[in-house]
């Protein structure tokens, strides 16, 4: 493969049934704002304003409406109440809509006469390109190349440029550019009122949006062309339109650029948002496309240095690891704590634009080593829902702060389903593992003061209420769903004691620490919090008697108390066909009685707590519980594949490794056409870095360690890494690594174990 190949994600020949699939792998963003790649002049028979009632459901096995396209323009915070399914992120406007018609054929993927057709994602800046032949009903042939941009630097802005050049014939050419309002999210509309509006002098229309919930969205587009056109106006209610034409001939190339500034009044900047706009637009033109661009692409540039996976030996992998990388970048609003990432990673409206654990234990690891002011604003997002967490746990009758399992921007609970909303109770404690985690990572030890503390808190006291005692003066936590969603009402889940163990022990530390150290410190948020020394007491004598169901004597650690006593399945019998999810071919009435996990449950323990298992204990946990996992959900995967390889099954770890890169960049499984797994792109650095490199987690090393167990074929692997205040590189062969510090100082040499 050469560089180019390396860095961008291609799609040869135009196959109607994949779009839908392109459409969510090839999507564009750059924290802000995110749009899904459908094309610019829409899709036939594809209509965007459908309306349904969707019905809360098993979104690993419900199946999607919009076969063919679905447009998806999404700016996290900008939300809606669905009435079954309560907080959504809400589909605004399609601002890219440009349509062509020569001698009044319109320009149509599936019905006009298209060769040559290839369209690509690159990447390095996230630019995206169309080209292909368009041969006319009377015989005209125009080369058609589109490109288009959302800026990384100028997040405010979006590029396009489309060029038609006449190969023969002479075309009378139509042009209109829209602004379209004609969109719905999950079958809802959530728009109030639309005003869309024209400068026919200027080029230039606009369309403004208010939402139900209030929020105002401003899109202002200016059009620029190689030839001149006199543009007229054709709104609908629904839409900005401005239209014009022009005569071209064999050998001439028309070009139509196309810029917008898209504003809502959620921005942290101040002023209006019309006024915003216009401003955006007007220094956007002063500094030029090139300029514009430059800006953008360096933006990248500095990102991709922070981030980059290198791999050597393995071309697949290489490109799989860097689309996983994109999405992940694109996906992360970097300098706006008020919200996180959803689990589509702003790609799809299926998870509802909500934010899970995911975000935690899947995603936050990536930005402790490579952008760890992203990975303290996810963690402040927690914090600055913490008063919706709170409402959360009242709502249960608790006291404290239970987090939601299904969170938006309120921190409330949106889970429509009561087997998760109501069991699934580790998220609480999850959080507080992330936390230590990223202040282990990165030294940040007054994020626990300054915020920390009351998240220890304020969940403690939800543990310590969500208890029950027994007999024996234990305490247990009974109708628990772990993450294994297979099961919904186990009693003692052992991930999920073990989280909350940590929890409770972490603040019963954390206010030890304090007082001591900075005694005034801790009486202020003793204050703040209503805390006394006997409930401070609750918190240790609470995490000193919650019961564990295993010990380091146990061969084979039970998932649960009781999870001996479910049913064993003959999965041969039942799942008859592995290419499907095994949901599809048992009732939830039966599954949630059997032994069978939709995904890693207490290898994801092991994963967490390392230390804490012996090598045995590992592989006797994964010989058991992997013949019974059907990976229905796309968090398992690379957790099974980082323990293959630290048992060193290095065939079946690369197995899993593929399983891993299929999940969305496979065009036959057409995984990415809800959107991205954005947990399973974090998984992919993770089994990387991780399992392959070795690298002890930072919760459990102060320095950096790896056992490096790279796969066959691969000749080397490098990644940077951020860790506690310094950057350095990591370089792994096959028979040893160095890390070297970028900053200055020596590099650090060992031998793979």
């Amino acid at each position: 493969m050469n560089e180019d190949n390396l860095w961008c994600l291609q799609e040869n020949g135009y196959h109607a049934g994949l779009h839908k699939h392109y459409e969510g792998l090839f999507t564009q963003g750059n924290g802000y704002m995110h749009v899904r790649a459908s094309f610019e002049e829409g899709c036939s028979d594809a209509p965007q304003d459908e309306e349904y009632l969707r019905f809360p459901d098993n979104v690993t096995l419900e199946k999607p409406r919009h076969p063919k396209s679905k447009q998806g323009t999404y700016i996290p915070g900008i939300v809606g109440q669905h009435p079954l399914l309560k907080e959504e992120i809400v589909n605004l406007p399609y601002f890219l809509g440009l349509e062509f018609r020569s001698a009044g054929e319109r320009l149509d993927m599936d019905r006009s006469r298209i060769s040559g057709y290839s369209r690509r994602l690159d990447l390095r800046d996230g630019r995206l390109h169309r080209s292909f032949l368009w041969e006319t009903e009377e015989g005209m042939k125009l080369q058609c190349t589109y490109s288009r941009y959302l800026s990384m630097a100028d997040t405010h802005l979006s590029i396009q440029q489309v060029q038609l050049e006449v190969l023969t014939g002479e075309v009378q050419l139509e042009v209109k550019a829209t602004l379209r309002a004609d969109v719905r999210t999950n079958g809802m509309n959530h728009f109030a009122r639309v005003i869309p509006s024209a400068d026919f002098n200027e080029g230039s229309m606009s369309l403004e949006t208010l939402t139900e919930e209030g929020n105002q969205i401003f899109m202002h587009a200016v059009l620029e062309t190689s030839e001149p056109l006199s543009w007229q106006a054709e709104h609908t209610p629904l839409m900005a339109a401005l239209r014009g034409e022009c005569k071209l001939q064999a050998g001439n190339r028309f070009t139509l650029s196309k810029l917008i500034a898209v504003t809502t009044d959620r921005d942290p900047e101040e002023g209006a948002v019309r006024s915003r706009a216009l401003t955006e637009l007007s220094r956007a033109r002063s500094l030029g496309w090139e300029q514009l661009y430059h800006r953008h692409a360096e933006s990248w540039k500095r990102k991709w240095q922070e981030a980059d996976v290198a791999i050597k030996g393995d071309d697949h992998a290489q490109l799989s690891v860097r689309a996983s990388l994109y999405h992940l970048i694109r996906s992360n609003a970097a300098r706006d704590a008020r919200v996180a990432i959803c689990a589509k990673g702003y790609a799809g409206e299926a998870y509802f634009g909500r934010y899970f654990w995911d975000t935690e234990i899947n995603l936050l690891p990536f930005f402790l080593h490579t952008n760890p002011q992203a990975a303290r604003n996810l963690l402040l997002f927690r914090y600055n829902t913490l008063e919706g967490a709170k409402r959360n746990a009242q709502k249960y009758g608790y006291r404290g702060a239970r987090y939601a399992w299904e969170s938006s921007i309120s921190g409330e609970e949106q889970c429509a389903n009561w087997q998760y909303a109501d069991h699934e109770i580790h998220i609480t404690a999850d959080i507080v593992y992330a936390m230590y985690h990223y202040v282990r990572a990165t030294g940040d030890e007054a994020f626990l003061e300054q915020y920390g503390i009351d998240m220890l808190v304020e969940t403690a006291r939800y543990w310590c209420g969500r208890v029950d005692w027994n007999r024996e003066g234990t305490c247990e936590l009974l109708g628990v769903m772990g993450p294994d969603e297979y099961l919904p009402l186990t009693r003692n889940n052992a991930f999920t004691n073990r989280m909350v163990k940590f929890s409770l022990e972490q603040t019963v530390a954390c206010l030890d620490s304090l007082q001591g150290i900075r005694p005034e410190s801790y009486a202020a948020a003793a204050e703040r919090l209503c805390l006394d020394p006997e409930e401070r007491e609750l918190f240790r004598n609470t995490a000193e008697k919650l019961r564990l169901p295993y010990d380091s004597k146990t061969e084979i650690v039970p998932q649960s108390d009781d999870f001996a006593s479910y049913a064993d399945l003959d999965f041969d019998s039942i799942w008859t066909d592995r290419s499907r999810p095994f949901g599809h071919f048992i009732s939830q009435e039966r599954n949630y009685r059997s032994k069978a996990l939709k995904q890693a449950d207490v290898l994801e323990l092991m994963l967490l707590f390392p230390q804490e298992f012996t090598e045995e204990q590992l592989k006797a946990a994964y010989n058991y519980y992997e013949p019974i996992t059907t990976h229905d959900s796309s968090l398992s995967v690379a957790v099974h594949g980082i323990v293959a390889s630290w048992l060193n099954q290095k065939e079946t770890a690369a197995n899993f490794l593929q399983r891993v890169m299929a999940i969305d960049l496979s065009a036959e499984k057409k995984g990415a056409a809800e959107g991205i797994h954005i947990a399973n792109c974090g998984g992919l650095w993770q089994l990387i870095v991780y399992g392959f490199a070795g690298l002890k987690s930072a919760m459990w090393s102060e320095s950096i360690e790896l056992q490096p167990r790279l796969p066959e074929g691969w000749e080397e692997l490098s990644f940077p890494l951020a860790w506690r205040g310094e950057r350095y590189r990591v370089t792994v062969i096959q028979d040893g690594y160095e890390v070297h510090k970028l900053n200055g100082g020596d590099s650090v040499a060992g031998a793979t174990i």
